[in-house]
């Protein structure tokens, strides 16, 4: 077994811990050239051998180490190529302010997140130079742009007067004439009568939310206006979600909590395994070599 956080140490598990299960051959159980989630039960340091188990390891561990391993990753790019950029070791690039993002934020991941938005929020925590923190922000900007989001909001709208369908029909017309512009492209929809939907794609959830909800109680304001009835059906959420999941406003939430807890810390974590990172950085001009294939 290769342990793929520890670039790639050897490990041994014994059949006995590869499950609870009786198996009439451990091989198909442990396929080789997979990749599975084990627990580290002992390690000789003198011997320098580790001994690993399967049976022991529950399903919501294996999906929040695989959330933490997915973001590591992430990390270790950015620093990577960082450390190219500044032509440093990227051992050095670490000891500088690399290990202080993962003691001030729950994960480094979060705080290259929040330098998105809020940059100067996440240096305010570390020490950095002006050039590292130029090219940090670079290579962030490269490798974790934000992607934009659709948010939308369904309501229902019933009008028996005269104007009938006239009247739903004006009211989402001012709407949109009043929310719109360069920014915020609302639009305007039947699902099926009578429920309308209003959505944007933005780069911005709380302006969109804000505009979409803005729009909204003009159309509510209108359609009474003209004798029509109108219902809300969902607030504004986000449709179609593909990315991280990982908002700045949490991000901060969990920083003050870390702050107002002086307890928690993560730098015995930190501490572990600082050898086992491969300082190298040989795929650095494999990554470049990547990038200039795309943009030809």
């Amino acid at each position: 077994m290769q342990l793929l956080e520890y670039n790639n140490r050897e490990a041994l598990i014994l059949g006995t811990n590869a499950t609870r299960k009786r198996v009439k051959n451990v091989k198909k159980l442990l396929r080789l050239g997979t990749q599975d989630y084990m627990q580290v039960i002992t390690i000789d340091k003198e011997g320098g051998f580790i001994d690993l188990s399967k049976k022991v390891v529950q399903i919501q561990d294996v999906e929040e180490k695989k959330k933490w391993f997915d973001k590591s990753k992430v990390v270790h790019l950015i620093m990577k190529l960082t450390a190219h950029t500044l032509q440093e070791r990227l051992e050095d690039v670490y000891e500088e302010f690399g290990w202080d993002l993962y003691d001030k934020f729950d994960h480094a991941y979060d705080a290259l997140k929040l330098c998105l938005t809020d940059p100067e929020l996440v240096f305010g925590k570390i020490k950095i130079k002006d050039t590292h923190k130029e090219a940090l922000l670079m290579n962030i900007n490269k490798k974790m742009a934000a992607a934009p989001i659709k948010l939308r909001s369904r309501f229902n709208l019933q009008c028996y007067t005269y104007e009938g369908i006239e009247a739903i029909r004006e009211s989402l017309l001012e709407a949109k004439k009043q929310t719109i512009d360069d920014q915020f492209q609302l639009v305007f929809q039947m699902i099926a009568p009578p429920q309308y939907k209003c959505e944007v794609v933005t780069l911005d959830k709380n302006g969109g939310t804000e505009r979409i909800e803005k729009a909204v109680a003009i159309i509510q304001e209108e359609i009474k206006k003209r004798g029509g009835i109108f219902k809300l059906v969902s607030a504004p959420v986000r449709i179609g979600s593909k990315g991280d999941g990982i908002e700045a406003d949490d991000i901060i939430a969990g920083l003050n909590k870390r702050d107002d807890d002086p307890e928690s810390s993560g730098e015995e974590s930190n501490e572990e395994g600082i050898g086992d990172i491969d300082l190298d950085g040989d795929d650095i001009q494999q990554e470049d070599e990547e990038e200039e294939k795309e943009a030809a």
